[in-house]
């Protein structure tokens, strides 16, 4: 693994597990051309790396750093966006970053110099967001201390108009957190409901395929035919070939180490 990769699955890795008692997470997906994620981050990735170039949610703003020499990380421009903004995916030449009043669409044509195209807006919820295909995927979760009261729901947002955005779908949900997408899959943490896993033949309208249950998790990352799934005291590896995804290991952790995925990943052909 080259040292900007293995920078970049450290770097998101540990943004993504030191958030695990907070959110989720999925695996970053560029989904066609344009400037693509070297790291293997999640939907409540706070740091991301696109390109040479890292990006880290800094208070209402996201602060950049050329890491063209990952052993000297050089500042480099500060982008102002709304309070509240929570979480960085890279799709395509876009960033969507999830907020807690909706989802900040970014052309990141120049990965030196993103810049907001437009907002998708919803009710105030905690909301990690992926995406493939066109399609924009946001689980939202009522959150009582923070964000008051709103039915949790799993949304399905078109994309394919970057500058215009459509909810096509909204899917009840028990209490979502992490989700990641993969080939024509979508994985959810469905709090004690379980994980699901949908069926994306037809990406607006996702379609539940199985659960596996009693995973009562926060994020989970799709990653070379396996889920390692992020619960507040496992790191759960699952197999996706079958389904439901079988159970392949479980380590127990009082607290979770972004060098346990790290090593686990860096096992896996890059």
């Amino acid at each position: 693994m080259s040292i900007k990769k293995t920078l970049a699955t450290t770097l998101s890795l540990g943004a993504l597990l030191l958030s695990a008692c907070e959110g989720s997470s999925s695996s970053g997906s560029d989904g066609g051309s344009g400037p693509i994620g070297t790291g293997i981050g999640g939907s409540t990735a706070r740091m991301i790396i696109v390109d040479d170039f890292l990006y880290a949610i800094a208070g209402d703003k996201i602060q950049l750093f050329n890491i063209e020499n990952p052993d000297a990380p050089n500042p480099w421009v500060r982008v102002s966006l709304d309070w509240d903004i929570q979480t960085l995916f890279a799709y395509k030449q876009y960033l969507l970053v999830g907020a807690a009043d909706g989802v900040r669409i970014m052309d990141n044509s120049d990965p030196a110099s993103p810049s907001l195209i437009t907002n998708f807006t919803h009710a105030r919820a905690i909301d990690p967001v992926v995406a493939a295909n066109d399609y924009a995927y946001v689980t939202l979760k009522s959150d009582p201390d923070g964000f008051g009261t709103i039915q949790d729901q799993l949304n399905v947002i078109n994309i394919a108009d970057i500058a215009n955005p459509q909810l096509v779908k909204e899917e009840p949900m028990q209490s979502p957190e992490g989700l990641a997408t993969i080939d024509n899959r979508l994985f959810v943490c469905d709090g004690r409901a379980g994980l699901k896993q949908f069926n994306l033949d037809e990406p607006w309208n996702p379609q539940l395929a199985d659960v596996i249950p009693d995973v009562d998790c926060n994020d989970v990352i799709a990653f070379n035919g396996r889920l390692y799934v992020i619960t507040d005291t496992t790191l759960e590896q699952y197999d996706y070939s079958v389904s439901p995804p079988a159970l392949l290991s479980i380590i127990q952790t009082p607290s979770m180490s972004a060098d346990a995925l790290s090593h686990m990943l860096d096992s896996q052909p890059m």
